[in-house]
Order: structure tokens, then sequence, then C-alpha cells
């Protein structure tokens, strides 16, 4: 009996390490840094060249369906087909010459200077920034935003990792709420069967707790609007759709490290 007694306790103690060994880790998963919350304007310049080029391709796209095989996923190989919102961010950094690895090369340590994920999925473009601990949820320009769906999605099956784009610009509103300009590819075409890229103005508050992390974008107000929505630009949600919210940044620099590039 009293060896029964002895197992059990043992069992008991071996399930507590594996649940906090398993709490520690999904928190590690989820662990955002905190950086300054003020915009900063004097960004990297090899950062900034990505930005330019990618405000480039957005205009040369003239808000044009682009097939699923283009420019932004040949990196990958001629004969790789994926959904390419992280094959134009990836795109633009390969043309700057962003240092960077893919995923599974990507050391889990802390890296210094200017660097991206050399992948185009959503989850693997944010396992390879984890793994260099360059989470935050604090948006800079020339960071990369990355979408969930929250359950009221269509059909789909909600996610933390469905779209990514590019943080064009940032305007701090206070001191947790933003407007973010992104850049994003693979976006539909309004009312037309097809994929562009498109630029997007949208309003960003920092989540104090997980139940407000589905709520954290919201539309600009009509009155603080100042420019027409195209094909090219708009106001509303990607994909129009309103059930979608900033899952996390990923961080290509560090604020606090900016003094040059490496």
């Amino acid at each position: 009996m009293k060896a029964c007694k002895r197992v059990f306790v043992l069992l008991l103690v071996l399930l507590c390490i594996a649940d906090g060994a398993f709490a520690a880790k999904k928190e590690q998963k989820n662990t955002a840094r905190e950086i300054t919350r003020d915009v900063v304007q004097d960004i990297p310049e090899t950062i900034q060249q990505v930005l330019d080029l990618a405000n480039e391709e957005w205009l040369a796209t003239e808000g044009k369906n682009l097939k699923d095989k283009n420019k932004f996923t040949e990196w990958r190989g001629k004969g790789y087909k994926f959904s390419w919102c992280g094959g134009y961010v990836t795109w633009c950094m390969l043309q700057l010459d962003v240092p960077q690895e893919e995923k599974n090369k990507t050391k889990r340590q802390e890296v210094e200077g200017i660097v991206h994920v050399k992948e185009a999925g959503v989850g693997k473009l944010f396992d390879g920034y984890e793994r260099m601990n360059r989470l935050t949820r604090i948006p800079q320009k020339g960071f990369v935003v990355v979408y969930g769906t929250s359950k009221k999605f269509g059909k789909s099956a909600p996610t933390p990792y469905y779209h990514v784009g590019l943080v064009y610009d940032v305007e701090k509103l206070s001191e947790n709420k933003y407007r973010l300009t992104t850049l994003e590819g693979a976006v539909t075409i309004p009312k037309k069967n097809g994929l562009t890229i498109r630029k997007y103005v949208r309003d960003y508050t920092i989540p104090e707790t997980t139940k407000d992390k589905e709520k954290d974008l919201t539309l600009v107000p009509e009155e603080e609007r100042t420019e027409e929505e195209t094909d090219l630009f708009t106001y509303h949600y990607s994909y129009d759709n309103k059930y979608e919210y900033v899952t996390i940044f990923l961080m290509p620099w560090i604020p606090e490290e900016n003094s040059a590039d490496s």
C-alpha cells in the first residue's frame, strides 16, 4: 500500500514538473519585448530602403491582379507556390541584402543588428523571429505585422498566424494607440477575383489583456480620413475582413540598437 502511495506521489510530482515546463515553454513562445513607445523617425537606412522599395512595388502593381507565381515567390524556386504575403516582405528584404537565415537555421538566441527570416509562411516567420527574441506589441516603421483571425471569421478556422504585412508608417495617437500605415501583398482586389498589393491605414491599440487582443484593430474615424479609397489604398481591413487582429510585430531592427546599419 505504501509503495502504491509513493508511486502516486511520484506521478503527481512528474506531472507538475511537466505542466510547469509546458507553461514556461508556452509563456516563452508568446513573450513580447517592451521597446520604446515613441515612434522612432531615424530608422536604419537599409530598413528605409526596404520600405521605399515595397512602396515602389505597390505603385507598380496599380492594383492589378498578380498570378500565384510571381516575382515575389520565385526566390523560393520557380516551381514553388504559396500565398505570397510573406513572399512580398521577404523579397523586399532580399533585394536590399538584409542578412537572413531560414527558420530551421535560425539559432535560439538574441541576434544583434538588422536581420530577417528567409521564409514566406506566416507561422515560419513568427517562429524564426521568436527564436531571436524579436517579438513586440509596439509598432515601429519597418516592422513586420502578423495578423490573426478570430472565431467569427467565416468558415475558416481561427488562427494567430493568418497574414503579414510591412509597417510603412506609424503615428502615435496616445500612449497606447497608434495609426498604422501598412503595405500588404496577396490581398483581395475589391469586387474582383484576384490578389494584389494594397496600402492600409488603420488604428491599433496595444492590448492590455488577452481578451482585448481581438479588438486591437479599429477603423480610422471617417472625419479623420484624408485620402480617397481606391483599389490601391483603403482604410478598411485586409481581405475586407473585420475579424482580423494584430497578433504581434516582428522586429527586423531594434530601436535600442539603432546606431548604424550592420
